[in-house]
C-alpha cells in the first residue's frame, strides 16, 4: 500500500501509482477496514483543528508503517494502479493486471517488470548529465542519479570552483560546484543611515542606497545612506526653534519650513473659522487671533470640532482643540453573543472589541438547546447558537435545528458534543470512542491476526478476523457429557464462552426451604420453590418469615411489633413501631388507637386517639372531657317523664315523612321506586363510599335526589346530557328508614272501606317470603299487593333481564313484571312464576295476590327508558 507518493485522479478514486523509490510499507489490509480507519482518523483530526479555530485538512496514519497521508482509500486497484478491480489470469500474480508495470518513476523510464507487488527495482539505464556549474558533461547510471536526493553514490558535480556571480553583484562564488543557488555574499562593510546619525556593519549588497545632501554652517555634507536607523530626525526647521519629529529619512538640502508658522496655520484647529479679526465673535473674549510667530499659541474657537473620527462614522463631539481627537464616547447598544440581552457600550470600546483587543459582551444565561448528539444540553453561558433552538420539545426543552451535515451552520463547533459516546459496539467487546452522536455507532475497526479455531478443531477462520466474529461450526459438539448423568442433547459445536444447552430431562428436586420434594422439574433448574410460606422463626424470636419458599437467609424482621402497650392496659392497643424484639416497646410516642369518650350523661360520644405515652400516662381519656349540652338536659327530662308515665322509649320506632311530590312520583312509577330502594339498601349494606347510578331523565334524577335525602345520603350530578346521572355519597348517619316509601304508597293506594278500621280485622294477613333467608313482611290486604324489591339480589340488573320467549297468560303472576311478561314460557296456570322464584310455597290461608299490570315489552338497559 503506497504511503507518500499517491495522488487522486479526476474521478476521485485513489490510485496507487508511485515511483519505485516512493516510501511504502506494502502491507495488505481489507479495503473496508482501512477505509473506515482512514475516514475516522481524518474526521477526528479535522474536528480537533476546527475546535481550535483553524481549518486544516485531516490525515491518517498507516497501521503498518505509521506513516501519515491525507487521501482516504476508496477503490480497489491493481499493484501498478492501471486497472480497477483486476481479475488476473490463473497463472498470474494475484491482485495484478498481468500487464507491464505502469508505475511512473522519477527518472521517467518505465519499469521492465510486469505488474507486481512491492517497489520497482532500481533503474539501470546510463544517462549523461551536465554538472551543476555547467562546465562539464558527466555520465551516470539512472538509479545512482537523482538531483535533489541525499545519500546517492553519484553526484553531478565536476569538483571545480563554481565561479558564478553572487547576488551582491560585486563578488563571485568560491565554493566547489554545487547544487542549488549560491550562498549569500559573506563580505561585510560599514554603512550609514539616511539621517547620518548611525553606522552599522551590513552584508555586501544589503540595503537601498540613497544620497543625502545637507548644508550646515555654509558647508555642504554629502553621504550615501543604506538603511533607516529608526531614530527621530530632530532636524531644525527654518524657524530655528522647532525640530522635525519624523523617523529617519533622507533630509532636504536646506532646512524645511516650520509647520506652525503663521503662513501655514491660517484657521483654528477645527478649520471652521479663519484667524482674523472678523472671526472674533466665534472665539472666547480677549483671544488674540493674529499670530506673528510660530511660537504664538494657535487659538481655538467655541464651536464643536465635528471632525470625522477614525474607525467609526461619528464626528468629534469635543470643542475645537489642538492635537488628535479623543476616542469616540458616544453610547451605542450592542447585543451579547447569544443575542438574548443588550448592553450600552461606548463606541471606542466597541471598536476595540471588533479588532479583537477587548472581550466579547457575554451574559449569564445558559443555552438550553440540545447539542448535535440530541441527548445533552449545551449549558454554555451566552452561546451564539442559542437562537437556533426555536422548536420546543417535551417539558420546556429546546431542540436544535437541523444543522447541515457539513457543519455549515456550526462551523465553530459550538454545539458539537464533547462527551464520548461510550456505547457498546456491535462486536460486544469495545465501546464507541467517537463523540456522542446520533444514529448507530460505526463498526468496530479492531481485527485479530491470529487464527480462530473451533473447539473441535475442524473449523478454522483465517486472519485478519474482525472483532466480534463468532465461529459457526457445522460439526456436532464433542464436549464431555453433563455432570447430572443424563444424555446430552445433540447440538452443533460452539465457542468456549457459550455453554452447552441445559439438560432437558425432568426429575424430582428438593425445594429451597427443604420441606417438600417437587417433581417434574427440569434437571437444569437450580432454584425450586414449593410455593408455600417459609414460616421460619425470625431472629427477633417473635415473628415468622412470610416469604414464599426461598433458599437464601430470611433476613431481618420488618414486621410491625403488635405487642400490647403497657400504658393502655386493660385495653389491648398494639405497638405500631417496627419489630424491636427482644427490647421492650418504647412508649414515648402517643398511642394512635381510637377510643370513644362520652359526656357525663353518656349521650354524646366522640372517637379520639388514645394518646397515652410516657409523658402523658392518662392520655386524652383522662384530660379531655365532653360537656353536656341542652339536648342532654332535654333527654334527661324526657327519660324522667317516660319513667313516670310507664312508657318505654326504646320500643318506639322512628317514622319518616315523605313529601307529596315524592309520594306521587313513586305511586306513578312503583317499579322504579322499588328499584331505587333496592339499590339504596345494597349500597348502604356494602363497604363502598360512593356509587354512580345509570343515566336517567331529569324527573327521575330529582326523585332519586329527594329520596336520598330521606336516607341521609349526599348526591351529586355527574356527566353531561344525555348521559347525566346521580352519584351517591355515604355519610356517617346514613341509614335505611323504618317505613319505606313503597309501603306507604301501597297503603295509601288501598280503596277506603265503609267499615273503617274494622275492615282491618276481617282482612287476612298474607306472608310472602323474600329471596333471601330473612323473615317475610306482612301484606296490607289481599286486594293490594305489597311492594317488593327485585328478586335475586343483583340490583337493577335483575330487572332488565329479558326471558327467552314471552307468551301471554290468562292468570297474571305477582312477580311476572320481573321477567318482562306475565308468565314464563314453560309455566302452567297451576304453577305461576312466583313458585319458581320463591324457595317455599305460600301458606294455604294466603290469598292470591294480583300483580301490578305491566307490558310485555323488553325492559331497557338504563333508567332513562320506561320500566
Amino acid at each position: 500500500m503506497p504511503i507518500s507518493a499517491s495522488t487522486d485522479d479526476e474521478s476521485g478514486k485513489e490510485t496507487s501509482r508511485t515511483a519505485g523509490t516512493a516510501r511504502c510499507c506494502w502491507a495488505t489490509f481489507h479495503l473496508k477496514c482501512i477505509r473506515s480507519w482512514a475516514a475516522k482518523s481524518v474526521k477526528d483530526i479535522e474536528d480537533a483543528w476546527r475546535a481550535r479555530g483553524e481549518e486544516r485538512k485531516g490525515e491518517w496514519r498507516c497501521p503498518g508503517c505509521q506513516s501519515k497521508r491525507t487521501n482516504v482509500p476508496t477503490s480497489y486497484w491493481c499493484f501498478c494502479g492501471s486497472t480497477p478491480d483486476p481479475k488476473p489470469p490463473r497463472l498470474s500474480t494475484p491482485h495484478s493486471c498481468a500487464g507491464p508495470c505502469n508505475r511512473p518513476r522519477t527518472c521517467g523510464h518505465p519499469c521492465p517488470l510486469s505488474c507486481h507487488p512491492g517497489p520497482c527495482p532500481p533503474c539501470q539505464i546510463t544517462i549523461q548529465q551536465p554538472c551543476f556549474c555547467g562546465k562539464q558533461v558527466l555520465s551516470f547510471r539512472c538509479a545512482n542519479f537523482a538531483p535533489g536526493r541525499a545519500g546517492l553514490s553519484a553526484s553531478p558535480s565536476c569538483g571545480k570552483v563554481c565561479g558564478k556571480q553572487l547576488g551582491c553583484g560585486n563578488h563571485t562564488c568560491e565554493a566547489v560546484c554545487h547544487d542549488g543557488p549560491c550562498a549569500p555574499c559573506q563580505v561585510t562593510e560599514k554603512a550609514r543611515c539616511y539621517c547620518g546619525k548611525d553606522e552599522r556593519e551590513l552584508a555586501c549588497g544589503k540595503g537601498v542606497e540613497r544620497s543625502s545632501v545637507v548644508v550646515e554652517d555654509g558647508q555642504e555634507k554629502v553621504w550615501t545612506g543604506r538603511f533607516e536607523c529608526g531614530n527621530q530626525c530632530d532636524r531644525l526647521f527654518d524657524c530655528g526653534i522647532h525640530h522635525c519629529e519624523k523617523p529617519c529619512h533622507v533630509p532636504s538640502p536646506s532646512p524645511a519650513p516650520c509647520p506652525w508658522s503663521p503662513s501655514h496655520v491660517t484657521t483654528c484647529p477645527c478649520g471652521k473659522h479663519t484667524l482674523e479679526s472678523s472671526s472674533a465673535p466665534y472665539f472666547p473674549t480677549n483671544t488674540r487671533l493674529v499670530r506673528t510667530a510660530c511660537t504664538d499659541r494657535i487659538p481655538t474657537c467655541e464651536s464643536t470640532c465635528m471632525k470625522p473620527l477614525e474607525g467609526c462614522t461619528h464626528a468629534c463631539a469635543a470643542k475645537c482643540h489642538l492635537g488628535p481627537c479623543p476616542p469616540c464616547s458616544i453610547v451605542i447598544v450592542r447585543p451579547c453573543r447569544c443575542g438574548q440581552t443588550t448592553r450600552d457600550v461606548r463606541c471606542h470600546e466597541d471598536q476595540r472589541r471588533t479588532r479583537g483587543e477587548a472581550e466579547e459582551i457575554l451574559c449569564d444565561r445558559p443555552c438550553t438547546a440540545l447539542r448535535a448528539c440530541g441527548r445533552h444540553q449545551c449549558n454554555r453561558p451566552c452561546c451564539p447558537l442559542a437562537s437556533l433552538a426555536t422548536v420546543t420539545k417535551g417539558k420546556g426543552k429546546k431542540k436544535v435545528m437541523a444543522l447541515d451535515t457539513e457543519g455549515l451552520a456550526d462551523e465553530a463547533g459550538w454545539h458539537q458534543c464533547d462527551l464520548v459516546c461510550g456505547k457498546l459496539l456491535s462486536c460486544g467487546n469495545h465501546q464507541c470512542e467517537e463523540r456522542d452522536h446520533k444514529g448507530l455507532c460505526p463498526p468496530c475497526l479492531r481485527s485479530s491476526f491470529e487464527e480462530m479455531i473451533c473447539y473441535c478443531g475442524r473449523t478454522i477462520i483465517e486472519p485478519p478476523i474482525p472483532c466480534g466474529t463468532r465461529i459457526h461450526c457445522k460439526y456436532p459438539c464433542n464436549r464431555p457429557p453433563l455432570p447430572c448423568g443424563h444424555p446430552k442433547s445433540q447440538h452443533a459445536c460452539h465457542d468456549d464462552p457459550l455453554p452447552c444447552p441445559p439438560c432437558p430431562f425432568l426429575t424430582a428436586k428438593e425445594c429451597a426451604c427443604g420441606k417438600k420434594v417437587v417433581g417434574n422439574v427440569r434437571c437444569s433448574q437450580e432454584k425450586v420453590s414449593c410455593g408455600t410460606t417459609c414460616g421460619k422463626l425470625l431472629a427477633c424470636g417473635f415473628h415468622h418469615c412470610d416469604r414464599l419458599c426461598h433458599g437464601d437467609a430470611c433476613g431481618s424482621c420488618h414486621a410491625v411489633c403488635g405487642k400490647p402497650r403497657k400504658l393502655c392496659l386493660p385495653a389491648h392497643h398494639p405497638c405500631t413501631l417496627s419489630c424491636h424484639a427482644p427490647s421492650s416497646c418504647s412508649e414515648a410516642e402517643p398511642c394512635r388507637a381510637t377510643i370513644t369518650i362520652t359526656c357525663s350523661c353518656g349521650r354524646i360520644r366522640q372517637p379520639v386517639s388514645c394518646g397515652r405515652c410516657s409523658s402523658n400516662p392518662a392520655g386524652r381519656e383522662g384530660s379531655q372531657q365532653l360537656k353536656c349540652t341542652n339536648e342532654c338536659q332535654i333527654a334527661k327530662r324526657n327519660a324522667r317523664l317516660a319513667e313516670a308515665l310507664g312508657i318505654n322509649p326504646e320500643g318506639r320506632s322512628t317514622q319518616v315523612t315523605y313529601s307529596d311530590d315524592v309520594a306521587a312520583f313513586a305511586k306513578a312509577n312503583i317499579k322504579f321506586c322499588l328499584l331505587v330502594e333496592k339499590t339504596f339498601a345494597d349500597f348502604l349494606s356494602s363497604d363502598k363510599r360512593s356509587q354512580i347510578l345509570p343515566h336517567m331523565p331529569e324527573s327521575r334524577r330529582k326523585f332519586v335526589h329527594d329520596l336520598a335525602a330521606v336516607y341521609r345520603m349526599d348526591t351529586q350530578m355527574v356527566d353531561q346530557e344525555p348521559h347525566r346521572s346521580v352519584q351517591l355519597f355515604r355519610r356517617i348517619d346514613s341509614r335505611v328508614p323504618t317505613s319505606l316509601l313503597s309501603s306507604n304508597v301501597a297503603q295509601s293506594s288501598t280503596a277506603p272501606s265503609s267499615l273503617g278500621r274494622l275492615a282491618d280485622l276481617r282482612a287476612p294477613v298474607a306472608q310472602l317470603p323474600r329471596s333471601g333467608a330473612g323473615p317475610s313482611r306482612p301484606l296490607a290486604s289481599a286486594a293490594t299487593p305489597p311492594p317488593q324489591a327485585p328478586v335475586g339480589g343483583r340490583g337493577w340488573t335483575s330487572v332488565v333481564a329479558r326471558p327467552q320467549s314471552a307468551q301471554p297468560s290468562s292468570a297474571p303472576s305477582p312477580t311476572a313484571w320481573l321477567m318482562g311478561g306475565d308468565r314464563t314460557p314453560n309455566a302452567t296456570p297451576a304453577q305461576p312464576i312466583r313458585s319458581r322464584l320463591v324457595p317455599s310455597p305460600a301458606p294455604a290461608h294466603t290469598p292470591v295476590i294480583p300483580a301490578i299490570p305491566t307490558s310485555v315489552a323488553d325492559v331497557p338497559d338504563n333508567w332513562e327508558d320506561e320500566l
